[in-house]
């Protein structure tokens, strides 16, 4: 029977405390730590912000525009216009452009749906569903419009709505050189859930299977915003079952801004609460509560920041994989702060820096830990006769320190481990329908450590689908 090891070759855990200090795996799939909370706030700091005046892009619309005051009643250039203000995230000014299209020609084919579809982006609903009715009842109107018309009657009911459901799933196939229980494409991250399981290694190449993900709901309470999300992930090895892992973490909390709304605002605050159960080779292993305050803010119309704290009471249960697993009962407190910046109109550059105190019932489970994450994430949009698109490519690079606060007497009690870890990845994803997206990840982990048998690596190759809703 093949033994459950670790880098050292004490019990697994005890082990990824000073290999890993305690990081937390699973922003994307188990939506913890600093990741989790930027996912929880929802805020769209780090997405693609309206292009700034300045730009080829904003350059082009202004010239448009002041052809259209020399000529305002040219089809083409209402047109032209705007398209170019659609880009610039600046609807208002196309809706003026369609509008004035309508003043001349009422019937004008087409016009009144996108008018609708603009209406809806700005969230005037009344002004949209206006809009739909007068396309509806056009005589001439076809069925491929009558379908566009409804389902964006569902989408404005869905948005109209005070409660609000989103979902985004990940599943397929990963494989390891160094087979372990962390979760296949996480990121790492100081604080969260301390899973402890990235280390938990059994030095030979393996495949497993694996689904995770996110339910959000949110609640428009009128001055507030009720934020709910239930994470989960699950990962079955085709041949080593003492790395099954499975995980569940719900959050709760409400999201408020300060000091102004909209993009008025000083800050969006967030405090709340959060549970979370995981398991190990099919047994329990961790449970833990805890409660958190996140905060973020749009700086500019390219560049947003957030940042968090957070305290976790954790409390493990031995098991056959980990016999002394209750020596780490620990409680957590974590910090963090993300800053992104849009490069370009499709490019966008993240920042973000997490620090982890873990205080545990044995000293040397008790541990510092510090992590740097740079990526860039680029939208490529593929020529329209492909079917398919956009593809969105992410390289990713941390540097990853921990410090354990004493040495281990069972591996070496005059020296207390201290690790240094690189890691470097890149993520591909590509559209294959609205709501359904190919991934594939590569990443590679090299650890080093002041102790031998604490360094390592690893190599994961992961493809799957993404489904969102």
């Amino acid at each position: 029977m093949l033994a459950l090891t670790t880098q050292s070759g004490r019990h697994p855990i005890a082990s990824d405390r000073c290999a890993h200090a305690g990081f937390s795996a699973g922003r994307g799939l188990f939506g913890v730590g600093l990741a989790a909370v930027l996912l929880w706030l929802s805020s769209g700091v780090a997405v693609a912000q309206p292009t700034p005046v300045g730009t080829p892009e904003d350059e082009q619309a202004n010239a448009l525009f002041k052809e259209l005051l020399k000529d305002p009643t040219n089809v083409d250039l209402n047109f032209r216009y705007a398209e170019a203000a659609v880009k610039l995230g600046n609807y208002e000014g196309a809706i003026s452009a369609l509008e004035r299209l309508l003043l001349y020609n009422p019937n004008f084919p087409g016009v009144k749906l996108q008018l609708a579809e603009l209406y809806a982006k700005l969230g005037s609903y009344a002004a949209a569903r206006a809009y739909l009715e007068q396309v509806e009842s056009a005589p001439d109107v076809t069925e491929e419009t009558r379908a566009r018309v409804q389902a964006l009657r569902s989408q404005i009911a869905r948005a109209a709505s005070p409660s609000q459901f989103s979902v985004n799933m990940v599943s397929g196939l990963r494989h390891q050189t160094n087979v372990s229980a962390e979760p296949a494409g996480s990121d790492i991250v100081a604080g969260g859930i301390p899973l402890t399981l990235s280390s938990v290694m059994l030095h030979q190449p393996g495949w497993d299977a694996f689904l995770g993900g996110n339910v959000a709901h949110t609640y428009d309470l009128g001055g507030a915003t009720l934020q709910s999300n239930a994470l989960v992930y699950y990962s079955k090895q085709f041949h080593f079952a003492s790395v099954d892992s499975a995980a569940v973490e719900v959050n709760s909390g409400p999201r408020f801004d300060i000091g102004g709304s909209g993009a008025d605002k000083i800050v969006a605050l967030r405090p709340y609460a959060v549970a979370s159960e995981v398991l190990l080779g099919n047994s329990q292993f961790l449970s833990s509560a805890g409660a958190g305050l996140s905060a973020d803010r749009a700086i500019t119309a390219r560049i947003g920041a957030a940042g968090f704290y957070e305290f976790r009471s954790e409390h493990f249960a031995d098991n056959a994989a980990v016999p002394t697993a209750t020596d780490m009962d620990a409680s957590v407190h974590s910090i963090g702060a993300n800053l992104s910046y849009q490069v370009l109109e499709n490019g966008n550059l993240g920042l973000q820096a997490s620090y982890a105190i873990t205080h545990a019932r044995r000293s040397f489970n008790s541990n510092d830990a510090f992590v740097m994450r740079a990526s860039y994430t680029h939208s490529f949009q593929l020529p329209a006769e492909f079917g398919v698109g956009p593809l969105i490519v992410t390289p990713v690079l941390y540097r990853i320190y921990s410090w354990s606060a004493a040495a281990d007497p069972a591996v070496d009690p005059s020296v207390i481990p201290v690790t240094m870890e690189w890691r470097v990845g890149v993520t591909g994803e590509l559209g294959l329908t609205d709501n359904l997206a190919a991934t594939a990840h590569v990443i590679r982990e090299v650890i080093g450590s002041n102790l031998a048998v604490d360094r390592s690596t690893d190599t994961q190759v992961i493809i799957g689908l993404r489904l969102t809703y």
